[in-house]
């Protein structure tokens, strides 16, 4: 190829360049251009999801730590929830001689047979009944600030006076494994199944709340006893009345 073909080519080249200049800088624009815009489109697509991602981790931080506070809650409230269903079993009494109550805790444990209920009176100096749906639940015995202990039929320090069928036989009930009543008078007649309620006559309880039935009779030289199958489940203390007036 000699040098004037060579020239001439090159001048072809530059001329072609010369002419078309401005469709090579439009091209070159567009290039440059759609580079730019892919990279910042693909750089706020990929902050994007990151973003996203970041967020949804917080995010789940922020929902297991409020599922753990809810979890919690419903874990400490579910025993007042048990109570209150047992409310529905709880019989309303309609008598100003009672104020309600209900347990706090047990006293002594392992021993069920004291407890603690939100129920106080600052000058306690007799023992007063507990009542669950007309059933002698027990009694209290000393009041404290808030609260008071009461002693349950399964205690052997609660006692309280009795009547024993439809003749009224009296004697003095005593808690314990079993529910005693002893003191019953010897000439009078008592049978299995009788009928056994308060007798009001030692202030603590009113007359007629219901005790239990006798189960066994026990001869005495002075007097006779009478073991007695309570109406009132002490292994389930929730709520009470107390005979306040």
């Amino acid at each position: 190829m000699n040098k004037k073909f060579f020239y001439t080519i090159i001048a072809i080249i530059i001329a072609i360049s010369f002419y078309f200049k401005d469709s090579i800088k439009e091209s070159i624009l567009f290039s440059f251009n759609f580079i730019k815009e892919e990279v910042i489109s693909s750089y706020d697509i990929i902050k994007f999801k990151l973003t996203a991602h970041f967020n949804q981790v917080k995010q789940i931080q922020i929902l297991t730590k409020n599922n753990k506070i809810y979890r919690d809650y419903i874990e400490s409230i579910y025993p007042l929830i048990s109570n209150y269903k047992k409310l529905k079993e709880f019989k309303i009494i309609n008598n100003p001689k009672i104020v309600f109550s209900q347990t706090i805790s047990y006293a002594n444990l392992p021993d069920m047979s004291s407890i603690y209920i939100n129920y106080s009176d600052k000058n306690l100096s007799h023992p007063k009944g507990i009542i669950y749906n007309q059933e002698v639940a027990g009694i209290v015995t000393k009041s404290y600030k808030n609260y008071s202990l009461a002693l349950l039929n399964t205690n052997p320090s609660t006692s309280y006076t009795v009547f024993i069928g439809k003749n009224k036989i009296p004697g003095i009930a005593f808690g314990g494994v079993e529910l005693t009543i002893k003191y019953i008078p010897n000439y009078k007649k008592i049978n299995i199944g009788d009928l056994v309620i308060t007798s009001g006559l030692d202030r603590i309880f009113y007359e007629g709340v219901k005790v239990g039935k006798i189960t066994s009779i026990i001869q005495k030289k002075l007097y006779q006893e009478a073991i007695v199958k309570p109406f009132y489940n002490s292994y389930h203390p929730t709520f009470f009345y107390v005979v306040d007036n």
